[in-house]
């Protein structure tokens, strides 16, 4: 019966849900191209602190007349190595020049001897001249360096006074960001937890099930993540007050169904079980739960439980034909297929039938 009969019913089930997930998929869509004229990322705040216009000037000057030490040193390269070079030069021609001297004693070579040890000298002191030029570099160039350090010290102090109000101008643009979305879905959520509370049992709630699909897809993905953070208060803020409403929800919710079962139990017998639902109760029976109440059955070995002992359910019933024990819910008996299955009360006062041969 259970995969027979009601594989219609399963079916439709299934296709039910089906309809609610491409309801969904649409709705999403749909949402979709409004969040496209929102912003969809968190306003970038670009981090300028404003510097005051003496660090900007210093800056600059700083940074000119590092660039001509560096062009200067460049050049002053160049010349010491061209001095250096040439002062190696000659002094390797002035060694040549001694050796041949001595090899032929020629008095009157003496002073072409001391011209050229006064060109050597000259080009020696033009490489000394270059070094020096260099080390005096050197030392600019580290007093210049020591100036941007002080420089970038006190950029950084303004960095550090500016980020306290750069903080703030984040966390607005990132308020303005997700009181757009909440805007947008938060009359979704309302509509979806109305629909949930109060739509469930209508024919149309396939439907309504996706737009609730849509909304939890609106909640979480279009809304949730743009959830502001200033130092943690408002997502532990915000999450306590849902955490609250949600358990007020449920709180409710059970005192209500609470209160609908003590409604319930005090009904007759027969009311409630023909408030059941026959397949509810064939499933829950083969849980061995009560149909009503949901208790589980108290079963003991060689007797038949034909009740509940905790609501008075009458789980099974003696056909009035046949005598067959059967399931209280069944319309017909399982054995001779007759309708006559109910309480002994109703049987009383109908005429008793001949047994079935």
């Amino acid at each position: 019966m259970k995969k027979g009969n009601r594989l219609p019913e399963r079916l439709y089930t299934l296709v039910m849900w089906g309809v609610s997930a491409v309801f969904a998929v649409f709705l999403v869509g749909l949402g979709g191209l409004v969040i496209d004229d929102l912003p969809r990322e968190r306003e970038v705040v670009a981090f300028e602190p404003d510097y005051p216009a003496e660090l900007q000037q210093q800056g600059a000057a700083l940074e000119q007349a590092q660039r001509a030490i560096e062009s200067e040193r460049d050049l002053d390269g160049i010349r010491l190595d061209a001095a250096r070079s040439a002062a190696r030069n000659a002094k390797e021609s002035l060694e040549a020049w001694v050796d041949t001297r001595k090899a032929i004693t020629d008095p009157r070579q003496d002073t072409e001897l001391l011209t050229r040890t006064q060109a050597l000298e000259n080009l020696q002191n033009a490489a000394h001249e270059a070094e020096h030029r260099l080390e005096q570099l050197d030392q600019k160039e580290l007093e210049n360096e020591q100036a941007r350090r002080a420089l970038v010290d006190r950029r950084e102090a303004v960095k550090d006074a500016y980020r306290p109000i750069h903080g703030r101008l984040v966390f607005r643009a990132q308020l303005h960001v997700f009181l757009l979305r909440l805007a947008f879905t938060l009359p979704l959520l309302l509509i979806s937890t109305w629909l949930v509370m109060r739509q469930r049992q209508s024919a149309y709630w396939p439907l309504y099930r996706g737009f609730v699909l849509a909304s939890l897809y609106a909640f979480f993905v279009e809304l949730v993540p743009y959830l502001p953070s200033y130092g943690g208060y408002i997502r532990y803020g915000v999450g306590a007050l849902l955490t609250v409403l949600v358990c007020v929800v449920l709180i409710r919710n059970m005192q209500s169904y609470l209160a609908r079962r003590r409604a319930a139990e005090a009904d007759s017998e027969k009311e409630r079980r023909q408030r059941v639902d026959r397949a509810q109760a064939y499933a829950k029976l083969d849980r061995k739960t009560c149909p009503d109440c949901d208790r589980p059955l108290v079963l003991v070995e060689g007797q038949d439980t034909n009740f509940c002992v905790h609501c008075g359910l009458t789980l099974y019933e003696h056909c009035g034909v046949c005598q067959t024990r059967n399931i209280a819910f069944n319309r017909f008996c399982m054995s001779c297929g007759s309708e006559d299955i109910g309480h002994a009360e109703d049987r009383s006062s109908a005429p008793s039938a001949a047994p079935v041969l």
